[in-house]
């Protein structure tokens, strides 16, 4: 065998059981990589922010402490702010529930009736089919209930490892925050010579992707979930605030959120309203936000070098949890940016090559 062939072939080897390791490793200290996959996310966001208080003479160290008080100081107010009016807004809606329930009850007996499907007669029939169905699916959904619980609230121990876990997340996101120039000296100390600039090049589009991904959707959700919910608190339907901060925060999903709030709030003003006006000012108010955010925030926040595909994007959450769970929600994204980069790479490579072109100097051997 050629012997830059074998090295070449030892080196990938290497690096595909490295990434194997890391993979399985990762997965068995499933409660551990949550830990730090958050707490990286929260310094990957804050990290611009402190680097331009760095430049400023305070300090990374001071900088990351004042940045890490600041961002947790408003998300501690906004939970405070969301979670009482949420409550709120739910126990105002628990007493018009029986009402909504049967308008909506009204309009799927009228949807049927178009769709020639045939539905019980009476409630106490529905009420019946409802029943018959749920002792179908109950104890399904018990022994599911009971697993998640069982996991999370087996133990007092487990409660306070718990609490533990949560609390940790700031401190490792400090040390995180302060360390990420060291921390990226030694990535880069890693590459070997003799490939690091290339490499280095393609780190840089990796990053610009994520940064669009983790920074620029968690922004922009932000921004959207607070303009939906001042439209539905204009609007003045049921779970304004919820539905609002559900659209934002799903929106991070592509289209999830979108249709969410389109559906579920114009349920809701359809419902407490009764007429089709207030379900167009929800139609419409949701897209006004969307172009807001199609040809202002996306741009400026953005960019257009955020190279994923809705689509991929997706697939990718979709395939991730499938395949590892919860961990494979936190590294679908990152793995499908280094992936993305690997592809167009590959791709470059195969249009250089001679199996692409036959207009090339040397013949293909």
């Amino acid at each position: 065998m050629d012997p830059n062939l074998k090295r070449t072939t030892i080196r990938v080897a290497a690096g595909i059981a490295v990434a194997a390791i890391l993979i399985w490793l990762m997965i068995l200290l499933e409660s551990v990589t949550t830990i730090l996959m958050i707490s990286f996310i929260f310094a990957y966001v804050l990290d611009p922010l402190v680097r331009r208080l760095d430049s400023w003479g305070l300090g990374r160290p001071l900088s990351a402490f004042l940045m890490l008080i600041f961002s947790f100081s408003v998300m501690t107010a906004v939970f405070l702010i969301i979670v009482p009016r949420a409550f709120e807004e739910i126990s105002a809606f628990s007493a018009e529930a029986p009402r909504y329930f049967s308008i909506i009850q009204g309009l799927i007996v009228q949807a049927a009736d178009k769709l020639h499907i045939t539905l019980p007669q009476d409630s106490q029939d529905l009420l019946n089919l409802i029943a018959e169905k749920g002792r179908q699916y109950l104890p399904r959904m018990a022994a599911i209930t009971t697993g998640v619980i069982s996991v999370f609230f087996k133990s007092t121990i487990h409660i306070l490892s718990t609490i533990l876990f949560v609390l940790l997340i700031p401190i490792i996101t400090y040390y995180l925050l302060v360390s990420f120039p060291a921390i990226k000296a030694g990535v880069i100390d890693l590459i070997p010579p003799y490939i690091r600039p290339p490499v280095l090049v393609k780190l840089k589009e990796i990053d610009s992707i994520l940064s669009g991904f983790i920074r620029g959707q968690l922004t922009i959700a932000l921004l959207l979930g607070t303009l939906y919910t001042i439209g539905f608190l204009l609007i003045r339907i049921d779970l304004a605030v919820v539905l609002g901060v559900l659209s934002g925060v799903l929106w991070i999903i592509p289209y999830v959120g979108t249709l969410f709030g389109v559906i579920v709030g114009s349920l809701m003003a359809y419902v407490k309203y009764g007429d089709i006006y207030h379900v167009l000012y929800v139609i419409g108010w949701i897209a006004a936000v969307q172009l807001v955010e199609g040809y202002y925030l996306t741009p400026r926040i953005v960019g257009h070098a955020v190279g994923l595909h809705p689509v991929v994007y997706m697939m990718a959450l979709i395939v991730g949890a499938n395949l590892f769970g919860f961990v494979g929600l936190l590294v679908a994204i990152p793995v499908t940016a280094v992936l993305k980069v690997l592809l167009l790479t590959a791709i470059t490579a195969y249009r250089n090559s001679y199996l692409y072109s036959d207009h090339l100097d040397r013949p293909l051997s």
